[in-house]
């Protein structure tokens, strides 16, 4: 188990947010039609949060070894969206903190811990 504090930058594509959908049989149209979500007041299509809380437990497994597949705890908050062309970040300090950066603001916020 790791101390220190993980790290990954995923820049996001649309191809991801497609793919992704294709997987979850997410179809909300907020996801692939850029016009539609801008009419929204949106950047543009917005990523999936589950993809978001993906990403955290990569880097829990990173962090906390073999025993986050057996004691680990997640807890996210969703707070602003992804775009494509956003170049996230994901953290996690050393005390569990977890988040998620996008070049414009936190999108993601939450704890990674073991039990």
């Amino acid at each position: 188990m790791s101390n220190d504090k993980v790290e990954k930058t995923i820049p996001q594509t649309q191809a991801m947010f497609d793919n992704y959908g294709k997987l979850n049989g997410d179809n909300d149209i907020l996801h692939y039609d850029d016009a539609f979500a801008k009419e929204r007041g949106f950047r543009g299509t917005l990523g999936h949060g589950l993809m978001y809380t993906g990403y955290v437990c990569d880097l829990a497994a990173k962090k906390y070894g073999k025993d986050w597949f057996y004691r680990g705890r997640l807890k996210v908050k969703y707070v602003r969206p992804v775009c494509p062309g956003d170049k996230l970040v994901v953290t996690i300090e050393p005390d569990g903190a977890a988040k998620c950066q996008s070049q414009f603001d936190t999108t993601l916020v939450g704890t990674a811990s073991l039990a």
